[in-house]
């Protein structure tokens, strides 16, 4: 991926920020590699976008064996706060909020369906 795509992708990850209760967002490639990243400095971004990758990819592989077709979204609500998966290409987008900021759900999933969809064309293969 070439770095002007990846600094458009940064700048629509650094613009999620903030809306409906997003601490920070990931774009993770489909092995694990951390593509970019608008969560805080001090979180070690690497290891989230390994464990989420695999979150995403082993239930992406449940989903196919219940013939369910494939996993394009997934909402995790922990006590720690919601992550929100969203498939994008052959990435996935990750939004994170904290517990305690004030989050709508609604405006969330469509947020990240929202910016999930512009980054599937930027980063989708020619």
């Amino acid at each position: 991926m070439s770095k002007e795509v990846l600094d458009k992708a940064q700048a629509i990850l650094n613009g999620m920020n903030g809306q409906h209760g997003i601490l920070g967002c990931l774009l993770i490639a489909s092995d694990g590699a951390l593509l970019a990243s608008s969560l805080p400095a001090e979180i070690d971004t690497a290891m989230i976008a390994a464990l989420c990758s695999t979150l995403f990819s082993n239930n992406s592989i449940s989903i196919r064996r219940m013939n369910r077709g494939d996993l394009a979204q997934m909402t995790l609500v922990t006590e720690r706060g919601i992550l929100h998966f969203y498939q994008v290409a052959d990435a996935v987008l990750v939004a994170l909020t904290a517990r305690g900021h004030k989050v709508s759900l609604e405006g969330l999933l469509r947020l990240v369906e929202e910016q999930g969809e512009v980054l599937t064309g930027l980063v989708k293969p020619s």
